[in-house]
């Protein structure tokens, strides 16, 4: 019967509901300020809590405190607000915008030397469940927030008359909509802690990422995607002293706070940074302990690529500290270290947040002499740096020079015109088409971490990429200039916004219309075009007409045969993306092929199918999706891949298989799809769901097979030889359709993953290859390296009718690598244009 009793009560212990004395200290509470509780009807941590609650509780805050202000940063795509409350005594807020202009005078060299730190008040930023399953961060900032607006004990008041608290709720609404939404649905009253039930296994692709499945983790430095550039904009208006992250991990682990690995640091960030995040560290430590917590530091993480949420603040005088919780999920899990409630996680977040507030009130003054030290000793730096300024940008590369200024001016770089013209080995860069960078200025850091190729290292095992040099990725032609090749008219104007794109005349064209091959945004127009029902031909030759040269891959549009306004308005749209279109008033070449020659074929309309579902990375599915749907503005349809069949395949002629292999779609399928004329696009791991091809990967060494090693050495051994992702210099075919309008024959590609293949056996079939010492940045096992000189970057195989396009590389990796983006584009829009001849043998 005792036991019977116990088997009864065990479901209502997995939702044993929890006070606000169990999450937070036991002090007076403004009665006027409303709890959590009674604003959601529920106890915090009794159900996941969904976003529009989450901000309807704040914006109560907002109304109801004194010491709070919420402020909009921006919209996600699913159109939800990002908010950030600004905290701190209401006598700070009489003055809050003296205090933020006045503390970024500690990051001003010229300025800061008459500062006194311990004047100043210290700002922390405490950013919530980027990934939004990991709930217990969004759910504990409810609490956090509760506390700061309504306690009223010595200690809080104290606080928040030296602190300035910047408290992001959610920086992933859209993921945690989705995820909360799961969980709640599938939350029993007498839950089952079983860790295979619904409850705690989300459906593809879950609600970590946002709504093109970007992990927005990783977005901090490039800023893609649309909850980024407000939250770096508002990091940078207020340069805090600590960033707080708080994520989730594994179930079966217990809590980490940083420090990660020692020496997986970023070079570029100062030793003090490490100093002052193991003595924050020491108050996370006696906190959790005193809530019989465990928890670890100094392992598996790391502080390495600075678009992280808890490492972009180290190149920016901050200290970024990432928290890592055992996720529960659902309600209550199962785990190697017994039962694991939801509320409990949420309580180890909450600790974490106020151990820090602790940690920053008693060491403010160090904090804010770290950030004055750490921009007068990177001025110093700068002196010693072997160049004295980056200098990028082309005329043909506008669109991706664009980019870049914007990714610099948001991060508070100096950017200035291009005042002559510069002359490196690699080219010229023009006075009026190019800019500089100097490295001696206030956000020198920032520049090196933009632009600087790295390829020694410290340790050999990085959490994320190794790589990431921008202009690289972009695709933006530039170099280092040396001190000794700087001359100060090089500094032009400094540039306060990114100068517009001037708008190209037109003439008015009797019978064609030509649109430059080499400008990035002609798959816009491409895809514009289509929908426009606009017949367009490609040429696949060089031809010289009326004194205009006509490059391969160059779009011609007839007057005869589309109608007058859609052209007109096709036209318009050319105009506005900056693209430069020739009026052609007869058909006759002076060299080349005539306009009426089979050599310009036509662009068929692509109907695209983008497999989704079980088995797919929805990181890199996420990518193309988002690609094709917010950067080309075409239509794609998705489909997960167990409901693929004939009938659906029969309304698609290009199929896009991106990372993964897809659960229920057969090979032969994909083959018998292709060989009907079709066109399927492999990128990444997906090639490897093509085994009908006669792909050859690379023989992989997986270790030493003839030397004995430490039994404790195999998971660093193993790890070692991953590669996370690194930048490869590629040579292209220029004049091959995947390659039409690249603007130069060699280009950055980023590769992830140990697999490299053979050239294909059709000499004509592998228009980018690896060249023979390929790697430009980041880290490759030197046991590894020797497999990428000569691999194949692009394939492409005949099959019957069809064609399969193989991308071994990743070509929109992030959403940041324009620079190769195009191949994607080339493939979607050319693909059926390339010559049975020229493509390999199944």
């Amino acid at each position: 019967m005792k036991h019977l009793l116990l088997v009864l009560l065990f479901p209502v212990s997995l939702h044993a509901q929890q006070t606000l004395g169990w999450y937070l200290p036991e002090v007076s509470y403004n009665p006027s300020i409303p709890t959590p509780q009674s604003w959601l009807g529920y106890p915090v941590g009794a159900r996941h809590v969904t976003h529009d609650q989450l901000l309807g509780y704040m914006r109560a805050l907002d109304q109801a405190s004194e010491r709070v202000q919420m402020v909009e940063y921006g919209r996600t795509h699913e159109e939800r607000p990002l908010v950030c409350l600004i905290i701190t005594a209401p006598a700070n807020h009489q003055h809050i915008d003296f205090i933020r202009k006045n503390r970024l005078l500690l990051c001003d060299p010229s300025q800061s030397a008459s500062l006194d730190p311990a004047d100043a008040p210290a700002v922390v930023y405490m950013g919530y469940s980027i990934h939004g399953n990991e709930a217990s961060g969004s759910n504990a900032a409810l609490l956090v927030a509760y506390y700061l607006a309504a306690a009223q004990s010595p200690e809080a008041e104290a606080q928040l008359a030296n602190t300035v608290v910047l408290l992001d709720p959610c920086f992933n609404p859209d993921g945690l909509q989705r995820f909360s939404t799961w969980v709640n649905s599938r939350r029993a009253r007498n839950g089952s802690p079983d860790p295979a039930g619904d409850e705690f296994n989300e459906p593809w692709p879950g609600g970590r990422t946002n709504h093109y499945w970007f992990d927005l983790n990783r977005d901090w430095l490039v800023a893609q995607q649309p909850e980024t550039p407000g939250r770096v904009a508002l990091f940078q208006d207020w340069r805090p002293n600590v960033l707080t992250d708080h994520h989730e991990m594994g179930s079966n682990s217990t809590f980490f706070f940083q420090p990660g690995v020692p020496s997986r640091v970023n070079p570029i960030t100062p030793a003090r940074n490490q100093e002052l995040t193991s003595a924050i560290g020491a108050y996370h430590a006696r906190a959790l302990s005193a809530k019989n917590s465990a928890f670890f530091s100094r392992e598996n993480y790391d502080d390495y690529y600075y678009g992280k949420g808890s490492t972009y603040p180290d190149a920016n005088g901050c200290i970024g500290i990432l928290f890592e919780q055992a996720s529960s999920r659902g309600s209550a899990q199962e785990t190697e270290n017994g039962l694991l409630t939801f509320p409990f996680t949420i309580r180890n977040q909450v600790v974490a947040s106020l151990s820090t507030l602790q940690a920053v009130r008693d060491l403010r003054p160090e904090l804010n002499a770290y950030l004055r030290d750490f921009y007068t000793e990177a001025a110093r730096e700068s002196l010693n740096d072997p160049a004295e300024a980056y200098v990028f940008g082309s005329q043909n590369t506008r669109v991706e020079t664009r980019e870049l200024m914007r990714m610099l001016q948001l991060h508070r770089v100096e950017v200035y015109a291009l005042g002559e013209t510069v002359r490196v080995e690699s080219g010229d860069f023009l006075s009026g088409e190019a800019f500089v960078v100097p490295t001696g200025q206030a956000q020198y850091r920032m520049v090196r971490a933009m632009f600087e190729r790295q390829i020694r290292f410290r340790d050999s095992i990085f959490y994320d990429i190794s790589a990431w040099t921008l202009p690289d990725a972009l695709g933006v032609p530039w170099s280092a200039v040396s001190r000794s090749s700087f001359s100060p008219r090089m500094l032009g104007n400094l540039l306060q916004m990114m100068p517009a794109i001037p708008l190209p005349d037109q003439e008015e064209a009797k019978f064609a219309y030509a649109v430059a091959a080499d400008h990035l945004s002609l798959p816009v127009l491409i895809a514009c075009g289509h929908r426009m029902n606009l017949r367009m031909k490609v040429t696949s030759k060089p031809l010289n007409i009326e004194a205009h040269t006509l490059k391969p891959g160059t779009v011609v549009l007839f007057t005869a045969g589309n109608e007058a306004g859609a052209l007109r308005a096709l036209l318009d749209s050319a105009a506005a993306l900056g693209i430069p279109v020739q009026a052609i008033q007869q058909g006759q070449s002076m060299a080349g092929p005539d306009l009426g020659s089979n050599s310009l074929r036509p662009l068929a309309v692509p109907k695209v199918l983008l497999v989704t579902g079980k088995g797919m990375d929805a990181y890199s599915v996420g990518e193309v999706w988002h690609y094709l749907d917010t950067r080309l503005r075409m239509p794609v349809t998705l489909i997960e891949s167990d409901r693929i069949n004939e009938q659906v395949l029969s309304r698609y002629n290009v199929l896009i298989l991106a990372d993964g292999r897809p659960a229920g779609l057969a090979s032969q399928t994909l083959r018998d799809y292709a060989g009907r004329g079709n066109t399927v696009i492999a990128l990444g791991g997906g090639v490897r769901a093509l085994d009908f091809l006669s792909l050859k990967p690379r023989p992989v060494t997986t270790g030493p097979t003839d030397a004995r090693r430490p039994y404790a050495s195999q998971e660093e051994d193993s790890r070692a030889r991953a590669l996370t992702g690194a930048i490869f210099k590629a040579k292209a075919d220029l004049t091959h359709p995947l390659c039409y309008g690249l603007p130069r024959d060699t280009l950055a590609v980023f590769l992830q993953g140990n697999t490299f293949y053979e050239p294909a056996n059709n000499p004509y079939a592998t228009p980018l290859v690896l060249t023979g010492e390929p790697l430009l940045s980041g880290y490759v096992h030197p046991d590894q390296l020797p497999l990428a000189a000569g691999a194949a970057a692009a394939l492409v195989y005949g099959v019957d009718a069809g064609r399969v396009i193989c991308f071994p590389v990743s070509p929109c990796f992030r959403g940041f690598w324009r620079g190769t983006e195009r191949l994607l584009a080339n493939a979607i829009f050319f693909g059926s244009t390339i010559s049975r001849q020229t493509a390999g043998r199944e």
